[in-house]
């Protein structure tokens, strides 16, 4: 198996290859995108010959979506170039390489969700603005994802159309009967019949997406509070939301707090990878979306790989929601190991949080009460992140030659990623070699095994 991590800004972008399936698993942001995943797709698609067998979108957020629908904008350029060529009329060819074939796409759409979701990313869209008058710290956050989701949304309804039988006509959900991608039963899937990679759903559960489909209608039926924060205060916490700031005095009260996780960050659809070992066992890979660990352990317990209370080592963990406080906490750390552990994530939102990688440390390389009862947990390990200090910098200086200033919103990341470069080095000296640690520094990182 073989995994690239793409560059992605503050979004997901692995490109999986197992065998004859290559899948790749969420496009990042639009511009990490165009910069650089296009023509690294282009190259591989030329160069290896081979064509995607799945794109999987684990939810509608911006920071997964928008570069899937820029790969699908790119494949209409493409066909529209190879129409006018073929029929002789006047045609300039894309400037850049031709995308690789899309077999399939698994992807929740909105249109499946609720009949109003044009109308949903409107409301969402008005109370960000409300909220970002606010001087409370904990509002400020919430406009932030909010605007994030509304900036989704048309995103979302594009893939849709773009993929729809009278444009790209590429199968969605196919394996589900067309219908949404959830837990069915035991179901194992396979995409190639020359390919021994089975793929289980882990998440989400037909109550997750009961859940978030009613989100969204309370989100509409109560549109008439979108020009009150203290309504919309009101509002949430009636309906699960955010806790008020202040709440928890340790790690452990901070983390993990599963009504800080958005409702489509709960829906988002995981996968349990698993390809036999040519010498024996299996490669097990763990694709957790923006999550939540509770919901995580809940879809390998349905797949029999957690039983009793039992803990599980796997090869690759891609740690959920780009490592942010709220998807993750220290059981989950303990009971779930890895050999590699992914983390998509640049800084932004101060992810992957400072607390978050402390409490995975201790489940490897702390005191005895904080380490994983695993078997393997004294086995070395690699943490793996598609961004760097370094990395950002220059990007920095590219914005600052641009603008003739530096960006407030790189300026933060940077201090954020020297801070966990800073922890990191510190685990890493201190432990004898037992971790590994890969940066993304100009080319896209490749975890092959």
């Amino acid at each position: 198996m073989k995994i690239t991590l793409l560059p992605s800004e503050k979004g997901d972008c692995l490109l999986i290859e197992a065998g004859a399936v290559s899948i790749l698993a969420d496009g990042g942001m639009p511009g990490s995108y165009i910069s650089e995943v296009r023509g690294f797709l282009g190259r591989w698609a030329e160069d290896t010959g081979k064509e995607l067998d799945l794109v999987y979108v684990s939810h509608v957020d911006q920071d997964h979506i928008a570069g899937v629908l820029q790969l699908l904008e790119d494949t209409v350029q493409w066909r529209v170039f190879d129409h006018k060529h073929t029929n002789g009329q006047p045609a300039t060819k894309p400037p850049f390489k031709r995308p690789p074939k899309i077999k399939r796409i698994w992807h929740n759409a909105f249109k499946n969700m609720v009949d109003e979701s044009e109308a949903i990313g409107s409301v969402l869209a008005a109370r960000a603005n409300t909220l970002s008058s606010s001087t409370n710290p904990s509002l400020l956050r919430l406009a932030d994802a909010l605007r994030s989701v509304a900036n989704s949304i048309p995103e979302a309804i594009k893939v849709s159309r773009r993929i729809a039988a009278d444009q790209l006509n590429i199968p969605l959900n196919g394996e589900f009967g067309n219908l949404l991608a959830m837990v069915r039963g035991q179901e194992v899937i396979s995409l190639n019949p020359a390919s021994d990679l089975a793929i289980r759903v882990i998440g989400p559960s037909k109550k997750d997406l009961e859940v978030l489909r009613k989100y969204w209608k309370n989100w509409l039926a109560n549109s008439e509070n979108a020009g009150s924060a203290d309504k919309l205060e009101a509002w949430l916490e009636d309906n699960d939301g955010p806790l008020p700031p202040g709440f928890g005095v340790s790690i452990d009260d901070e983390l993990g707090n599963r009504k800080s996780v958005t409702e489509p960050n709960l829906a988002s659809l995981m996968l349990l990878l698993e390809e036999p070992k040519p010498g024996g066992g299996v490669t097990r890979l763990v694709l957790t979306g923006d999550g939540h660990s509770d919901d995580v352990l809940a879809g390998l317990t349905h797949h029999g790989r957690l039983v009793d209370g039992s803990g599980l080592h796997v090869d690759v963990l891609k740690l959920q929601h780009h490592g942010s406080e709220h998807n993750l906490d220290r059981s989950f750390v303990k009971r779930i190991t890895a050999d590699h552990y992914l983390i998509c994530a640049n800084g932004e939102h101060e992810n992957p949080d400072l607390r978050v990688l402390e409490v995975l440390l201790d489940s490897r390389l702390g005191a005895a009460e904080h380490l994983s009862p695993n078997p393997q947990t004294g086995h070395p390990f690699t943490i793996w992140l598609n961004c760097s200090t370094d990395y950002l910098e220059k990007q920095q200086a590219a914005h600052i030659a641009k603008k003739g200033a530096p960006s407030d919103k790189l300026t933060k990341c940077i201090r954020q990623f020297t801070a966990i470069e800073k922890m990191l080095a510190e685990a890493k000296q201190a432990n004898n070699g037992r971790l590994k640690l890969k940066y993304l520094k100009a080319s896209p990182l490749v975890l092959d095994f």
